[in-house]
C-alpha cells in the first residue's frame, strides 16, 4: 500500500539541491527553497513535505503540502524523472480527506495528472487556470532602468498594506489576507506610493519564486507603473542570483503584452487547479 512519508526538515536542503538546475521551474529549486525560508522565519508554520513511500532522494519526487485553515491545502509537488507514476501516486494518497485542494502554479507536463486526479478522485472535478509562463534573462534584466514619476515613492510594502492588496486582488478568497500577510513579511515585493503615502501599485513574489499579484489603483493607471513594479521586483530577484519568471493569465492580453514590450519570454504554461 502506498503512503505519503514526511521529508524531515533537516532534509529540506537536500532535496532542494536535486534541483539546482531547475532555475526556472515552477516547483523546482525557488519553491522548495521559499518553505526553507519560512519555516526558518516561522517555525510553526502549517507545512509539510512529503514522499512517496519515503523514496525522493533518487529522483526528487515530492509533495508539499502547506495548510491554510478552512479545510484548504495549497499543493505543490515535482519530480525529476520522466516517468510520472511516483508522483501520480503521491497525489492519490491525498484523496482520503475533507479538505479541499489548490493546486498552485504546476507547469504544464502536470496538467493531465492533475486533469484526471479531480475526475477520479475527488467529488467534484478540478477547475483549472492557464497561465503563460514568462522568464526574463539576467542579461535582460541587468538593462531594467527605474525611472520613477514626480509624486511617486518606491518602497518595501508593509504588514499593514495586505489589507488593500488582498482587497483588489482578483484571486482573492476567504482569509486570503494571511496568505498575502506572509508574503510580503516572507518574500520580495515593492510598491509604489503617492505624495501622502497612500499605496498606488505594487508586485509581490509568490511561494513559487514568480512575480504576482501586480495591481495598479484605477486612479494611477497609464503612468507606467506597471511596468515600473514589474523591472523593480525583477531586479531585486536579479540580485539574489534567482531566475525572474512570472506568470500571466492567457486571456489577459493587456498584461501579456506589458510583459513581452519589457523583454520577457513565453517558456511554457503553468496552472492552477481548484
Amino acid at each position: 500500500m502506498d503512503s505519503l512519508v514526511e521529508i524531515p526538515r533537516g532534509d529540506w536542503i537536500k532535496l532542494r539541491d536535486l534541483y539546482a538546475d531547475r532555475g526556472t521551474d515552477p516547483h523546482g529549486y525557488m519553491c522548495i527553497n521559499n518553505y526553507i525560508n519560512w519555516v526558518q522565519k516561522e517555525p510553526e508554520l502549517p507545512v509539510r513535505v512529503l514522499s512517496l513511500n519515503g523514496e525522493w532522494k533518487q529522483e526528487g519526487t515530492f509533495l508539499i503540502a502547506v495548510d491554510m485553515g478552512l479545510n484548504l491545502q495549497h499543493l505543490y509537488f515535482n519530480t525529476l524523472s520522466d516517468d510520472l507514476s511516483p508522483v501520480t501516486k503521491a497525489i492519490e494518497c491525498l484523496k482520503p480527506s475533507n479538505d479541499e485542494y489548490l493546486f498552485f502554479g504546476f507547469s504544464s507536463r502536470f496538467e493531465p495528472l492533475v486533469r484526471n486526479f479531480g475526475k477520479t478522485c475527488l467529488p467534484k472535478e478540478l477547475g483549472i487556470v492557464d497561465t503563460v509562463w514568462y522568464f526574463a534573462s539576467k542579461e535582460l534584466v541587468s538593462t531594467f532602468i527605474i525611472e520613477v514619476p514626480n509624486g511617486i515613492r518606491l518602497d518595501n510594502l508593509s504588514v499593514k498594506d495586505a489589507e488593500t492588496v488582498n482587497e483588489i486582488w482578483p484571486h482573492r478568497a476567504h482569509d486570503s489576507v494571511k496568505f498575502v500577510r506572509r508574503l510580503i513579511r516572507y518574500n520580495e515585493n515593492v510598491g509604489a506610493y503617492d505624495e501622502t503615502g497612500k499605496l498606488v501599485a505594487w508586485c509581490l513574489r509568490l511561494p513559487i519564486g514568480a512575480l504576482g499579484l501586480l495591481q495598479v489603483l484605477e486612479s494611477h493607471k497609464r503612468l507606467g507603473l506597471g511596468s515600473l513594479m514589474v523591472r523593480a521586483l525583477s531586479k531585486k530577484i536579479n540580485d539574489l542570483g534567482e531566475s525572474v519568471v512570472a506568470p500571466v493569465v492567457t486571456q489577459n492580453s493587456a498584461s501579456r503584452g506589458m510583459f513581452e514590450k519589457i523583454g520577457f519570454q513565453p517558456i511554457d504554461k503553468v496552472y492552477w487547479a481548484e
